[in-house]
């Protein structure tokens, strides 16, 4: 795993032949330029035979957060497993370098099956229907999908951090105005997390403690 610039993924989307990969990537790096993060948080990259392959963006904050925003694989390169090698170095990068204790991200209906490989449960619904994660971090795939069985078992005792759970109980499918097929998607993708989709037990456990507060 590397740390790149911005020059060297303008060189990448300059090189890569046309597609949706390198749309998406080009959008990435629209967003990271726009929010100036590349000084502050460099994108990742995984690197085969001297060349970009595949690219993740993602912060580090304070409150020891690493907040995933996009992976892509370059365009031409898919389906050769760069991307699950370079969320491997990620997850051990965040916690061993930059001391990162959880996790948060949006995913996307597209995604969600590579993503429950990765360990992820989800809780709510962002505006664009993404899913949203938010959970402690390992530094291993094997040890985020134990959590993951964890969690599946025990949704009360892996619940996120209160101010974050406070905008989860916010964010579900229904209160955005999306269009008819992107509903849709994120029905699907609901129903594709299965188990993994926490929300019941999220809003069964606010429940709970109101009942106690009162």
């Amino acid at each position: 795993m590397h740390l790149v610039t911005s020059q060297q993924v303008q060189y990448v989307i300059i090189s890569s032949r046309p597609g949706s990969n390198t749309r998406f990537l080009k959008a990435a790096h629209a967003f990271w330029t726009r929010f100036d993060n590349y000084e502050s948080s460099p994108p990742l990259a995984h690197i085969h035979d001297d060349q970009i392959v595949s690219l993740l963006f993602a912060t580090f904050n304070r409150n020891r957060y690493t907040n995933a925003y996009e992976i892509v694989t370059i365009q031409g390169h898919e389906g050769r497993g760069y991307a699950s090698r370079l969320w491997d170095a990620y997850i051990a990068f965040a916690v061993e370098k930059k001391h990162s204790m959880r996790l948060k991200l949006s995913c996307t209906p597209a995604s969600v099956t590579w993503h429950l490989r990765n360990g992820l449960v989800f809780w709510g619904v962002d505006p664009k229907g993404s899913l949203r994660s938010d959970q402690q971090l390992f530094p291993t795939r094997t040890e985020q999908l134990h959590h993951q069985t964890f969690a599946r078992a025990h949704p009360e005792q892996v619940l996120p951090p209160p101010r974050a759970m406070n905008t989860l109980l916010h964010e579900a499918l229904d209160y955005y105005p999306l269009s008819g097929p992107q509903r849709l998607r994120t029905a699907q993708a609901i129903h594709t997390a299965g188990p993994f989709w926490l929300r019941e037990s999220m809003l069964a456990q606010q429940h709970t403690l109101g009942a106690f507060l009162q």
